[in-house]
């Protein structure tokens, strides 16, 4: 798969002023140049043929558009974007109309990040890519997807077809504060609830009078929005 090699070098072209202006972050872009992730699936899946395995490596199969920024700052936009949850890399291309073999791997680093489409990807070092559903003052709540590679099972005997390679997908959810904790939620409402800590009372009440259901996403982002703007809330 010939993605490994540098997002910086390309982006600099487009964001040479932005850079002009600082050489502390010349030399930071400089320093993630030299650490290259090299992740190579050539000997675990053919991404040329789909057909051979289920499920997908990608968060999305298609690249689309989006943009990055480094330090907050916008670097590139409109760049074609892919996340390959399985090898948990963000892929680019400089157009794309690119072939697909183009394809390179975005450094990985806590001070880039990416929009594709609408969705915004964060990386936390030592534990990868995450997907940010809510970025607030005080709490974040981020998403981590990982797919699970099972080989193919070859037939046993006549009367057993085997199966394909497949990929099984799996979300965790996760609290993230400002110092740089992180909590993971556990599958069980009543376990999510403790993640909450010294907050555990003002979230249940919040919890019950708006009738949520901290299991499904989008009432557990409601209860991390109230947390964030929840005053003296901690954990």
């Amino acid at each position: 798969m010939k993605k490994t090699i540098i997002l910086i070098t390309v982006i600099l072209m487009a964001a040479t002023p932005l850079f002009a202006q600082n050489l502390v972050t010349q030399r930071k872009v400089a320093f993630f140049t030299e650490y290259v992730d090299r992740f190579n699936t050539n000997e675990i899946y053919d991404i040329n043929a789909p057909g051979a395995y289920q499920g997908s490596p990608y968060y999305n199969n298609s690249f689309l558009l989006g943009n990055v920024y480094y330090n907050n700052k916008l670097l590139q936009k409109n760049i074609a974007l892919r996340y390959n949850v399985f090898a948990d890399e963000m892929e680019f291309k400089k157009s794309i109309t690119d072939d697909d073999d183009s394809a390179q791997a975005i450094i990985k680093s806590q001070d880039i990040f990416v929009t594709i489409g609408s969705v915004a990807f964060v990386f936390i070092p030592s534990k990868g890519y995450f997907e940010a559903i809510y970025d607030g003052i005080n709490y974040s709540f981020i998403k981590k997807i990982t797919k699970k590679y099972y080989p193919p099972r070859p037939a046993a005997n006549t009367y057993d077809q085997g199966a394909l390679a497949s990929f099984q997908e799996k979300e965790t959810y996760f609290i993230y504060t400002k110092e740089g904790a992180i909590y993971e939620f556990p599958k069980s409402k009543n376990k999510r609830l403790k993640v909450f800590g010294n907050s555990q009372k003002e979230v249940s009440k919040y919890i019950k009078e708006n009738k949520l259901n901290i299991e499904k996403e989008k009432d557990l982002k409601r209860v991390i929005i109230f947390l964030d703007n929840l005053e003296n809330s901690s954990l």
